[in-house]
């Protein structure tokens, strides 16, 4: 294909930029991208009632973060009803397009649409026709002067080189009215390509009640740009191969339309997560550990007095173990508030056993001893007790674990303890022998 290709993304901002509205940037840009081409951004804010500043924000912000840099715009259409008026009034001088009064006596002007048979060879799709006589003449511009979707994205795209318009296929029906406009004025058509919808896991259209569905949503959930770059990728086209991880480089020597699939593509949250866990697993700890900060800052954890060498320790430890941000924040809140909440089912399991605050006495004991509090002191003092007292680690661990986290799942216990301190380990093993544990006269170890 030439180099001649510019494609373009053409948002409306009465929202945040939704998934399917961030697949179509990201198919375009690549498209883009794989041909040397020019990918242009232009905000579609002709809609007064809903287009708002937030929203607009909201969708650079989001692509900016995906990291789909556009190489013109952003344009405004609300900034060029000149230009709209002006081809409109010129199909009303050439007959194609006439002036319809309403009652109040107000202007609008109205396509006059031919009767006959369009078609058009869609690139995803293949040829699809339309009986023209079965649309009605069609506003061009409204009595306030603002003009309709259908025609200032056609004044648009012509005036602005626009060679493919790659979008959704719920924009299908308003082809042949497009290519009618193409035809009146004399403009040449460029190629079109709808890529099918995203459907929820129940299979109808994606919406809120599957989950999030803007783009910020799954930045503020904790997940990496570059995961969901790649998630979006997959949903609806395939490098050609089962290869699920592909960086930016490869998708892009490796995008074609050909291999854009024709039918619907299937939200799916777990692969999702499965796909974010990769790559933080990917992801060197000293460049999660910013961004660790970052987000359990926005989500109100106080940071203040823990040094980057316990935040790095922090991470390394964690590395393996979460899919998301707000994942390792669930799993790990324990470490930064005083008062954590105990899991009921863990408190059952594992400190309602006869003898259990006996245990945890003498763990109490043993570690307070310590002089260091590190891993390995702790380790070694806590064998020992156990074969003094004659029981299997796993017979403390378990306990230990639930009093000093609040769950039965963490990651390794001594590496937790000497990350969580002395201070606060001894005082969660004080509360959970006053308050949570099985005592007993008879100690039976």
């Amino acid at each position: 294909m030439s180099s001649h290709v510019k494609v373009r993304f053409a948002p409306s901002p009465t929202g945040y930029l939704h998934i399917g509205g961030a697949r179509t940037a990201l198919f375009n840009w690549l498209f883009a991208r794989h041909n040397k081409g020019v990918f242009l951004l232009r905000i579609e804010d002709t809609d007064q009632q809903r287009s708002t500043k937030e929203a607009t924000q909201a969708i650079l912000d989001s692509m900016k973060w995906l990291g789909l840099d556009w190489d013109e715009g952003p344009y405004f259409q609300s900034q060029r009803l000149p230009v709209y008026k002006q081809y409109a009034e010129k199909l009303v001088e050439q007959g194609k397009a006439f002036y319809d009064t309403d009652a109040e006596g107000r202007k609008a002007i109205r396509f006059k649409m031919q009767d006959g048979v369009t078609e058009i060879n869609d690139l995803i799709h293949g040829a699809i026709t339309f009986d023209t006589s079965l649309i009605e003449d069609f506003v061009l511009l409204k009595a306030d002067g603002f003009p309709t979707y259908n025609f200032a994205c056609v004044v648009d795209d012509a005036g602005m080189g626009i060679t493919h318009i790659v979008r959704g296929d719920d924009h299908i029906s308003n082809t042949p009215k497009q290519i009618a406009l193409y035809k009146a004025f004399g403009f040449k058509a460029p190629e079109f390509a709808h890529i099918p919808m995203i459907l929820g896991e129940d299979g109808s259209r994606l919406s809120k009640r599957h989950g999030a569905t803007s783009v910020t949503e799954y930045r503020d959930k904790g997940y990496l740009p570059h995961a969901l770059v790649n998630f979006l990728a997959l949903l609806g086209w395939s490098p050609g191969n089962d290869q699920e991880i592909i960086s930016i480089p490869e998708m892009i020597e490796k995008f074609t339309l050909k291999r854009a699939n024709k039918t619907s593509a299937q939200f799916n949250n777990i692969k999702l997560d499965w796909m974010n866990g990769q790559y933080i697993k990917n992801t060197p700890v000293e460049q999660l550990t910013p961004e660790v900060k970052g987000f359990f800052e926005k989500s109100g954890i106080d940071m203040t007095g823990i040094t980057p060498q316990w935040l790095f320790d922090f991470v390394k430890l964690y590395h393996e173990r979460f899919k998301t941000f707000q994942d390792l924040l669930n799993q790990t809140r324990f470490f930064f508030v005083d008062v954590i909440e105990y899991d009921q089912a863990a408190i059952n399991k594992f400190l309602k056993k006869e003898g259990v605050c006996e245990l945890l006495k003498e763990v109490n004991s043993a570690i307070s001893q310590a002089d260091t509090f590190d891993k390995k002191t702790l380790e070694d003092s806590l064998r020992t007790l156990t074969e003094r007292l004659g029981v299997g680690f796993s017979k403390l661990a378990q306990p230990m674990r639930v009093a000093i986290t609040g769950k039965s799942v963490s990651a390794g216990i001594f590496e937790t303890m000497e990350l969580l301190g002395k201070e606060k380990t001894l005082k969660r093993l004080d509360y959970t022998i006053k308050n949570l544990c099985e005592t007993s006269a008879a100690v039976r170890f």
